[in-house]
């Protein structure tokens, strides 16, 4: 059964015709990939690429996608755009992967201190710095996760809720900005640019 329909402006994108494929990096094995299959299910027509085989720390996430984006340029690419999602977290590195991200025009999503913090939002506000493992256990008690997998209830959560969850994230970053901070402080996230690429870009 669907779950109860709700404005749209609450809602993720919804589906257009196929016209991109966009492959994605991502740091985790099972909650990012788990996410991002989400969007596909939820009607959103573009074709996310995931290799689980590329998963990593942000560096070698970044210096991945180069040599994709070396590889895709000819005749035929095989996809449009690449991203690489990951955490801040306690990453050694982790300005260098920006820094190449930025020089290599390879989109990157991070998230602040790590990426349950963007599926939290979907619940509830979090505007005070949270250290990694105590986001997790929110979006456990939350009932987001079980383990490392978002739950049932949590995926329809996440379709629902998402304009509320791009929200936080842009007042954060617009709160950071003004302090002078990196966009990217915790906590933040920018989920939502990669979100609203899949219908916008």
């Amino acid at each position: 059964m669907k779950p109860p329909s709700r404005s749209r402006s609450h809602q993720l994108p919804q589906k257009r015709r196929l016209s991109r494929v966009i492959r994605v990096l991502t740091e985790g094995e099972v909650t990012e990939p788990g996410y991002l299959r989400i969007l596909e299910r939820n009607g959103i027509n573009v074709k996310i690429e995931i290799n689980l085989k590329d998963t990593g720390v942000p560096l070698t996430l970044v210096q991945r996608a180069r040599e994709y984006q070396r590889m895709n340029k000819k005749k035929n690419p095989d996809f449009d755009e690449i991203w690489c999602i990951f955490d801040v977290d306690q990453h050694p590195n982790l300005e260098s992967a920006i820094q190449e991200a930025r020089d290599s025009n390879i989109n990157i999503a991070i998230s602040n201190p790590c990426f349950e913090i963007w599926l939290v939002w979907h619940y509830q506000d979090q505007t005070a710095p949270i250290k990694s493992h105590d986001i997790q256990k929110v979006a456990q008690e939350l009932g987001i996760l079980k383990g490392k997998h978002l739950t049932e209830d949590s995926k329809n959560k996440v379709r629902e809720n998402y304009e509320d969850a791009k929200s936080r994230a842009q007042r954060l970053e617009k709160r950071h900005i003004g302090d002078d901070s990196k966009s990217w402080a915790n906590p933040s996230s920018q989920m939502w640019k990669f979100v609203d690429r899949l219908e916008n870009g």
